[in-house]
């Protein structure tokens, strides 16, 4: 049975699983009060929400069993699947203070993912990178194909040019 209290952080808590595109399950020990904060807008402007929230709580709100220990903040990604996984993980490289900051695993489109799988997620390039990358590699074969046609028909061109200049 959950309180009352209680039930209005189980209904949050499966509104914001049900927005979210992937949850990371972060442990946050260590962080002082400025650092936590700072996190939390970072996130936020990365496009997630960090809550801390009962392990119990959160376990009710998902549904599934998952192994939830010690101090949990779970990062809760609405816009972009790893933006706010990649400020965390940055986070912790500036902060060297922060180092008790660590992924302990997440959720994935209804898959629980380990700490490592978390964090290969966070290594990922962002969206704009990746758009950039493959309009590149999709440029590219057009641009030298174009290269390519043009420079025979500019070479032919060169050709004809000097055989008209000597015979004039």
């Amino acid at each position: 049975m959950i309180s009352p209290k209680k039930t209005s952080v189980v209904a949050a808590l499966k509104n914001l699983l049900s927005q979210a595109k992937s949850v990371a399950i972060v442990d946050y020990r260590g962080l002082k009060v400025s650092q936590a904060t700072l996190l939390r807008q970072q996130i936020k402007k990365a496009g997630g929400q960090m809550v801390i929230a009962k392990n119990t709580l959160f376990k009710i709100a998902l549904g599934k069993k998952i192994d939830l220990s010690g101090t949990n903040a779970f990062v809760f990604s609405l816009s972009d699947e790893v933006a706010p996984l990649k400020t965390i993980a940055e986070f912790a490289k500036k902060n060297p203070a922060a180092a008790g900051l660590s992924f302990k695993s997440g959720i994935l489109a209804d898959r629980v993912l380990s700490a490592a799988e978390v964090s290969q997620l966070s290594s990922i390039p962002d969206k704009p990178t990746l758009a950039a990358k493959l309009v590149g590699s999709l440029n590219s074969p057009l641009f030298n194909l174009a290269y390519n046609l043009n420079w025979n028909i500019t070479k032919l061109v060169r050709t004809l040019k000097e055989v008209s200049l000597t015979h004039v």
